[in-house]
């Protein structure tokens, strides 16, 4: 496909997704940067080495948290609060075993046999090593989303339990979990992807975020991020084996940063300024 069609699709593309977003804006709490801010950016970034696909994701504020009405919630997704996030690029889709294993070479996980599934069964740590490495191959910034940037891509424009409303029902649409995923992982990007254009959101592999665990507060924060002295590390989404109520926007999870599990895996994420302005040595 020529590049000049390529990037009109790619302009379009973002035309349409910010058009959703802001005309969710009366309903819910999303407001979201403008089109002629953002478009000299290309929607959707292909790393050449690892072939992952990262998308555009623009700047705006949401309500971080859940309310206290919502069914399922824990204390600690209090108090919902505003949240301004500044425009990143985060991956498509969950990061696969054949990505895993060309940086790290070799596979830890344990569900296997077909193509295209999320690399399960890595540690906070494991996934720091991974980005070192592919920072080097790559000579890109590349780093896992904050907890309150996961949250924002997840609810995409959405302020109900799922990116896909309140019905539990309706998130069969959107997520592997516990009710039609059969006890394993599938193919990232095989259910329908939110409004941003971001799949397994919800469900599939729960995913490590790059900071640590944080306790809300009721004013409104800029890009806030939870200490690196934090012993543990927060995972986000729900997987495969979770119920409904475990795979909210809100569920926050934790766990120690050695901790491996086939029900976690992870996404890649990276700055907007490393794509659109490049200084590489």
């Amino acid at each position: 496909m020529p590049l000049r069609l390529l990037r009109k699709i790619e302009y379009c593309l973002l035309v349409f997704v910010t058009g959703m977003l802001a005309g969710c804006a009366a309903d819910t709490p999303l407001d979201v940067e403008p089109v002629a801010l953002v478009r000299e950016c290309p929607y959707l970034f292909v790393d050449e080495y690892l072939g992952a696909e990262l998308v555009l994701v623009p700047s705006g504020s949401f309500v971080m948290g859940s309310p206290e009405s919502e069914k399922g919630r824990d204390k600690d997704e209090s108090p919902a609060h505003k949240v301004e996030i500044d425009s990143f690029y985060i991956g498509r889709y969950e990061i696969t075993q054949p990505q895993w294993e060309k940086v790290m070479g070799k596979n830890p996980s344990k569900f296997r046999g077909l193509p295209d599934l999320p690399v399960e069964g890595v540690s906070w740590k494991d996934v720091k090593e991974f980005l070192i490495r592919l920072q080097k191959k790559t000579r890109l910034p590349y780093r896992l989303s904050t907890e309150a940037e996961w949250e924002y891509v997840c609810r995409a424009g959405s302020q109900t339990p799922f990116c896909s409303g309140s019905d539990e029902r309706s998130l069969n649409e959107y997520a592997w979990f516990s009710i039609n995923a059969g006890g394993e992982t599938h193919r990232v990007g095989s259910r329908l992807p939110n409004k941003l254009g971001v799949y397994d959101m919800h469900g599939n592999v729960s995913e490590w975020v790059g900071d640590g665990r944080r306790g809300y507060l009721s004013r409104t924060e800029n890009n806030p991020v939870g200490p690196s002295s934090s012993k543990k590390a927060i995972h986000r989404g729900g997987c495969w084996l979770y119920p409904a109520r475990l795979c909210r926007s809100a569920n926050r999870m934790s766990a120690d940063k050695e901790f491996r599990s086939h029900i976690i895996g992870f996404r890649l994420a990276i700055n907007k300024n490393s794509i659109c302005n490049p200084r590489r040595p």
